[in-house]
């Protein structure tokens, strides 16, 4: 089953893009600084007007608003709330469409488990170290129980030992719950770790579409020299 279809997708720096991603399959998107990656993630998530069109598990999703595609998104601004706990937080993702405090209350638990955010749950955002601040914003992706989850570099500005750690993390989380993940980054290290399939992107166009095969560069990217921070 596919459960993300773009096709002929323009938008700002997108030039007639198609991709297909495959029900449980987690894809990188991987490019310079202002190849559109975060844009392409945007658009999927239905926060920027586009021509053509965007499909979630086989159904147009151009009629959807952001909060009924059934995704969750994870970025560099984590946006956590400094007055609320760990728990606050999460629970902040399930204010519309969970009836009942018992239900919220199990789903909460349940999120900040997969996330290995539990003992978080009665901390505040600065008390947190930034590896515990991406566990804490994990876990409220995940409370809804997203069928598609969007990375986009969330972890760039973390050091090397809790990146690794993260990785294997999300990829055990999503391979667990059956999610489809789509992922941008500039780092060819986090997308081997993090993907299936590895794409490139440059100038708003795909360059490359296939297996990844270990870590490196690219080749298309590694004679370019043009992989920098997003």
């Amino acid at each position: 089953m596919t459960a993300v279809l773009l096709e002929n997708v323009s938008c700002r720096v997108l030039a007639s893009l198609s991709l297909t991603v495959a029900d449980r399959e987690a894809v990188a998107i991987l490019g310079p600084s202002g190849a559109g990656k975060s844009t392409l993630l945007k658009v999927v998530a239905g926060l920027l007007p586009h021509a053509g069109e965007v499909f979630l598990d086989g159904q147009p999703a151009r009629a959807r608003a952001p909060h009924g595609r059934q995704l969750g998104y994870l970025s560099q601004d984590l946006h956590l709330f400094p007055h609320l706990t760990v728990a606050g937080n999460v629970r902040l993702a399930l204010l519309f469409g969970f009836d009942g405090p018992e239900r919220r209350r199990d789903r909460v638990d349940e999120a900040l488990h997969l996330a290995r955010a539990d003992h978080l749950a009665a901390r505040r955002p600065a008390t947190l170290s930034g590896g515990e601040r991406q566990r804490a914003a994990l876990a409220r992706c995940l409370a809804r129980r997203p069928r598609l989850l969007l990375l986009d570099e969330p972890f760039s500005s973390l050091d090397a030992d809790t990146k690794r750690l993260l990785w294997a993390d999300v990829t055990e989380v999503r391979r667990r719950v059956g999610m489809t993940a789509l992922i941008v980054t500039h780092d060819p290290e986090e997308a081997a770790a993090l993907a299936d399939r590895v794409l490139v992107l440059r100038d708003g166009r795909l360059t490359s579409d296939g297996p990844w095969q270990g870590n490196g560069v690219p080749p298309d990217l590694r004679r370019s020299g043009s992989i920098g921070p997003e």
